[in-house]
C-alpha cells in the first residue's frame, strides 16, 4: 500500500469520524436522555457553529452528506485494493472479498458509531473547537452537493399534500412518541394518558372543556344575602356569577367567602350587587393553553365564556383546565361526582350521563366507534338526539352503525342517562 493511500484513507477516516460527531450532536439536541450531556452541545451551539457561517440545516445536511461520501469512498478503495491485490485472470477469492466486507463493516462500527459515541459521551466537546476550520473547509467542498439536495428538499416539501402535513399531528402520530418513550424509559408506562392529554391539551378551545350554560348556576343581581345564603347551601359553589335581568346580561362574580363580612343584620337588605366583583370574559374558540396562562397570570379562577354573538355560552374555572391535564378533580362538596362518571355494566356496557363529551365517548369504546364526521353534536344526549332527530324519551333505543343508545332516564327539553353498547349485528 502507497503513503498516498494510506493518507487517503486516513483523511476519510478522521472525516467519517468528524463528520458523524456532528451528526449524533444535532440527532441528540432536544432530546430527554441527552440531558446529561449539553455541555458537548452547549460548546458546539456557542463556540463552533456559529463559526462555521452556514446556517443550522446547511451544517446538519453537509455533516451528512459527508458521512455517505466517506463510507462510499472507503468502500470504493476498498474494492479497489481487493481487485489491486488479484491478477487480470484471477478472479478474488471468497476469503478476500469476506476481508473487505469486514474492513467496511469495522470501519463503519469504529469510526461511524462507537468513536462519536465516545466523544459525545466521555469528553466536553472543546475539543471540536481545534477542528472548526477544517470543518468549514470540508462543508465548502461538498457545498455543491448540498445545494442540490436542499433545492431537491425544496421542491419536495412544496409538492406535500395538507393531509400529508397534517398526519403528522395524528393520534398515530402521537402514540408513536409516547411508545417510543416507554421503550426509552422516558415515560412510565402509568402516564401515558397524562402525557396524551398534555400533547392534546393545546388543540382543545374553550367551549370543549367549559360547563355548558344550561348546566350554570347563577344568581339576579337583586337577590338578597340571605337569599344567596339559602341558595348556597342548595349549590355549595365558592364563585358564582351574578347577571342583570337576564343571564347574557352577566354583572360580575359573587364570592362565598365575602358574605363572612356582611353582618346578619343587613343580610335581608343588601343584595348580591353589592359585593359582586369584576368577571371577566372569553370567547369559546379560545384555544384552553392560551387561556391558563392568561389565567395564571391575572389570578383568576373564573371566566365568563361567550359565543360569537356576545350571548353567555357557559363558565370555565382552573380547574376545568387542570382536569383535562389530570382528569376529574373531586372535593368535598362533590358527593355525587361520581354519578357523572361513566359505569361499566357486567354485559360491558356503558352507563354514562348525557353530558358526557364525545371524545370520552371515543375512548370508552375505543377503535369500534367513532364521532361521524357530519355530526355537530358534542355531547353524547346531543349525539342521541341528533341521531333520532328529536330528543327520546325514557326507555327508547337509537342505534347508529356500531352503537346503540337506550335512553334511561330524560325530561322534554334534555337527555339524563343513557346506556351505551356496542350494537350486535344479525
Amino acid at each position: 500500500m502507497s503513503i498516498v493511500l494510506a493518507l487517503v484513507i486516513v483523511a476519510l477516516l478522521f472525516t467519517l469520524t468528524l463528520a458523524s460527531y456532528v451528526d449524533r450532536l444535532y440527532s441528540e439536541m432536544g432530546k430527554f436522555l441527552a440531558r446529561e450531556f449539553q455541555e458537548n452541545i452547549d460548546a458546539w451551539e456557542q463556540r463552533v457553529e456559529p463559526r462555521l457561517g452556514f446556517n443550522r440545516e446547511r451544517i446538519a445536511l453537509s455533516a451528512a452528506v459527508l458521512t455517505q461520501l466517506s463510507l462510499a469512498c472507503l468502500t470504493l478503495l476498498f474494492g479497489a485494493m481487493l481487485f489491486d491485490r488479484s491478477s487480470i485472470t484471477d478472479r478474488p477469492t471468497i476469503g478476500e472479498i469476506g476481508q473487505v466486507v469486514l474492513g467496511v463493516v469495522m470501519v463503519i462500527v469504529l469510526f461511524n458509531r462507537l468513536l462519536p459515541f465516545v466523544f459525545f459521551t466521555r469528553t466536553r466537546g472543546l475539543w471540536m473547537i481545534r477542528f472548526r476550520f477544517i470543518l468549514r473547509l470540508l462543508f465548502l467542498i461538498v457545498a455543491p452537493v448540498t445545494f442540490l439536495l436542499s433545492f431537491l428538499l425544496s421542491i419536495a416539501a412544496l409538492a406535500e399534500t395538507p393531509q400529508a402535513q397534517e398526519a403528522d399531528d395524528s393520534s398515530e402520530a402521537v402514540d408513536a412518541l409516547i411508545e417510543a418513550g416507554e421503550e426509552e424509559g422516558i415515560i412510565e408506562k402509568g402516564d401515558r394518558d397524562l402525557v396524551r392529554s398534555a400533547v392534546e391539551f393545546g388543540d382543545k378551545v374553550v367551549s370543549e372543556v367549559m360547563t355548558p350554560r344550561p348546566q350554570l348556576f347563577a344568581v339576579p343581581d337583586t337577590l338578597t344575602i340571605e337569599e344567596f345564603l339559602q341558595e348556597l347551601n342548595q349549590h355549595p359553589y365558592s364563585r358564582v356569577p351574578v347577571y342583570h335581568e337576564t343571564i347574557d346580561q352577566v354583572t360580575g362574580i359573587a364570592f362565598s367567602h365575602d358574605l363572612l363580612q356582611i353582618p346578619d343584620t343587613v343580610a335581608g337588605t343588601r343584595t348580591v350587587a353589592s359585593i359582586q366583583r369584576p368577571a371577566a370574559f372569553v370567547p369559546e374558540t379560545k384555544k384552553v393553553n392560551e387561556l391558563l396562562r392568561e389565567m395564571q397570570r391575572a389570578k383568576q379562577h373564573m371566566r365568563i365564556v361567550i359565543d360569537e354573538y356576545g350571548s353567555v355560552a357557559g363558565v370555565v374555572t382552573i380547574e376545568d383546565l387542570l382536569e383535562e391535564l389530570v382528569g376529574n378533580i373531586t372535593d368535598e362538596h362533590e358527593e355525587d361526582a361520581e354519578k357523572d362518571e361513566p359505569v361499566h355494566e357486567q354485559d360491558g356496557s356503558w352507563t354514562v350521563p348525557g353530558s358526557l363529551n364525545v371524545e370520552r365517548l371515543e375512548e370508552l369504546f375505543g377503535e369500534t366507534w367513532q364521532m361521524p364526521e357530519d355530526y355537530e353534536a358534542t355531547t353524547v344526549a346531543g349525539l342521541v338526539s341528533e341521531t333520532a332527530g328529536r330528543i327520546p324519551s325514557a326507555g327508547e333505543v337509537v342505534e347508529d352503525d356500531h352503537l346503540r343508545f337506550e335512553v334511561l332516564a330524560s325530561t322534554d327539553r334534555r337527555i339524563e342517562r343513557v346506556r351505551v353498547s356496542r350494537r350486535t349485528v344479525g
